[in-house]
């Protein structure tokens, strides 16, 4: 099974410093590459603080597709970077976060793909996920924080990255991170998601 270790800082935010030594989790399977042959070089990588787990996601797409500027639209239709975390592996509850190059961010909760409870924070997501996107040149990347207040115990947590697009056809595309076997693109599939270790020095 796929493994990522999440390394723990005794400090409020992390630097550039610390992203540059955090693990990096490459976002390189394409389970439907026969028929979305489009791939983009993408990675994440994750940093935790007493109090909350941050999220920085890259992806190698010099010119992303960012439509949506509204947490409620189809986000998923842009270039998307998103992370899917489920905290107690015990209650089998995951979370889908879904953001753009806009800083604009879904955010779901349930334990599959249907009667999925979607969640928008008071504020908006950007503001209470402290939500950072920049495209810079050849890439573009998200970087947020989610409080553990927010996402409550953690047990054994599984959870997958992704990076996809289906608004141009010609680059639409669907990766993945731990690799997941359906015939069409669906990821929501929690029984493929790896493992997520905390406190890691």
């Amino acid at each position: 099974m796929t493994v990522y270790n999440v390394k723990k800082i005794a400090k409020a935010l992390p630097d550039e410093a610390d992203w540059a030594a955090a693990e990096t989790a490459n976002i390189a399977c394409s389970p439907w590459e026969a028929a979305y042959p489009a791939k983009f070089v993408s990675n994440a990588k994750l940093m935790e603080t007493e109090d909350a787990l941050f999220v920085r996601l890259t992806s190698y797409e010099s010119d992303p597709v960012r439509r949506v500027l509204d947490d409620r639209g189809e986000i998923w239709t842009d270039s998307c970077l998103e992370f899917f975390f489920m905290p107690d592996s015990r209650m089998g509850v995951y979370y889908n976060f879904e953001c753009n190059a806009n800083a604009c961010m879904l955010v779901g909760k349930g334990t599959q793909r249907k009667m999925r409870e979607r969640v928008t924070p008071e504020g908006g997501s950007k503001e209470f996920f402290d939500i950072k996107a920049e495209v810079l040149g050849d890439f573009f990347r998200v970087t947020y924080r989610i409080p553990k207040s927010f996402i409550g115990g953690i047990f054994e947590p599984r959870g997958n990255f992704y990076k996809c697009q289906e608004y141009l056809p010609e680059k639409m595309h669907f990766q993945c991170w731990s690799n997941i076997i359906a015939e069409k693109p669906d990821f929501h599939k929690p029984e493929y998601f790896g493992i997520i270790n905390f406190g890691q020095i």
